[in-house]
């Protein structure tokens, strides 16, 4: 088994036994547990002393403590109910006694381990657990600087993660070992995995227990079980533009936003983003309608799937009539001039006429319309005064709303002599 460098202070009050011995030695243990129940206080190491400290010297000076026993490298004790021991490379059997382990070894080689209630401080020693099965019933394990191998406390499992998700995800059901900073889920619980704002997971896998996949994205890891590693797989999502995508009655900045600390790469050429594309450092400055793509990258994270905003802003040019003497044949129609230079269709929801003389006015159509990337003279809409008029002057207004909700009004005027 892969060593874990990181001694995590479950709560198991222990006496860790090493299985090289006969199997009898655990025949009768104090306290027999039940490994169908899991103790209330199964977990005690979070809030527990992160400091507490056992012996300094494996061979403790004398005097040494009254009534306590110690064992020398080699030597197996048996720990009574209310005993203390001073373990220095020696083998304890620990039923309810308090335990210094100064260096000591312990191996579990697919064996049991019975801690009925004792408490082990771990003072820069290692234990092997190798398959084996630790039941604590209301113990806890204070670890000072020690090493554990797959070691677990009856209930709870540390979580191993693959990578560093905390940017990522969040977890919702985990427990915090406060003196390893080590995460521990339940056996019997389970642990809500939810991707932060900007993220997706796109992939889960665990070596032990049950992942179930959510509708909203999310993922619950149940059924716990040891040596359990969660895999995930992010994707960052795509970005965002502002203002939106659409035609404008001037030429916007446009700005992308994505997760904190992501990267964001775009184009304005219609191409594909990607690593080597523009960096985006800034609001950008358009001087002809656009098609900007962009695409953002976040570390542990895929690069986003591309978003893409088409900016018109399309130049609009007004008509104007030439005076007529009274009795004068109706004027012809003249078009309404749009160009649209650039890359983006310029999008125009509807065409009005407005003013006080707008029904001495005829529009040809006030349905609105799509003006082509890149037209020049486009005259999609006329406009010409009624027949018959009496002398005078005639104004109004022609207005064209843009799919951005932008205006543009254009003032004509018919002067009848």
């Amino acid at each position: 088994m892969k060593k874990i460098n990181t001694l995590y202070a479950f709560a198991l009050a222990a006496a860790l036994v090493l299985c090289l011995l006969p199997a009898t030695a655990l025949a009768e243990p104090a306290v027999s547990p039940d490994p169908t129940e899991s103790p209330s206080a199964a977990v005690a190491a979070p809030g527990a002393p992160e400091n507490t400290e056992g012996p300094e010297l494996a061979e403790p000076a004398e005097p040494r403590a009254e009534g306590a026993l110690y064992s020398e490298a080699g030597e197996t004790l048996y720990a009574e109910e209310g005993g203390v021991i001073y373990n220095n490379g020696g083998t304890v059997y620990n039923n309810g006694a308090l335990v210094y382990n100064n260096a000591g070894l312990v191996y579990n080689n697919g064996g049991t381990v019975y801690n009925n209630a004792g408490i082990v401080y771990a003072n820069g020693g290692t234990v092997y657990n190798n398959a084996g099965q630790v039941y604590n019933n209301g113990a806890a394990v204070y670890t000072n600087g020690g090493e554990v191998e797959d070691s677990i406390a009856y209930g709870y499992y540390k979580l191993h993660f693959a990578g560093d998700y905390s940017a990522m995800a969040e977890f919702d059901g985990l427990t915090e070992d406060t003196a390893s900073g080590s995460l521990l889920i339940s056996r019997e619980g389970s642990c809500l995995i939810k991707p932060r704002e900007g993220y997706i997971i796109t992939a889960a896998e665990t070596s032990a227990g049950k992942l179930t996949a959510g509708g909203d994205g999310s993922y619950t890891l149940s059924e716990a079980d040891e040596n359990l590693t969660l895999t995930l797989r992010f994707k960052t999502e795509a970005p965002v533009f502002s203002p939106a995508p659409g035609t404008y009655k001037t030429a916007p900045k446009a700005e992308i936003s994505a997760p904190e600390g992501a990267e964001i790469y775009y184009t304005t050429d219609g191409t594909e983003p990607d690593g080597e594309s523009l960096k985006y450092a800034g609001p950008i400055s358009l001087e002809e309608g656009a098609v900007i793509k962009a695409a953002a990258i976040a570390p542990g994270a895929e690069l986003s799937d591309v978003s893409q905003a088409a900016y018109a802003f399309p130049a609009f040019e007004g008509v104007a009539f030439a005076p007529v003497s009274e009795g004068y044949a109706q004027p012809g129609a003249q078009g309404i001039r749009v160009d649209n230079p650039g890359l983006a269709d310029a999008v125009i929801e509807r065409v009005s006429l407005s003013g006080k003389d707008a029904e001495h006015f005829i529009l040809s159509r006030e349905e609105g319309g799509r003006i082509s990337a890149g037209a020049r003279d486009a005259r999609s809409w006329t406009v010409r005064p009624a027949a018959g008029l009496e002398k005078g002057s005639y104004t109004a207004t022609v207005v064209f709303t843009l799919d951005s909700g932008d205006m543009v009004e254009l003032k004509i005027s018919f002067r009848v002599k």
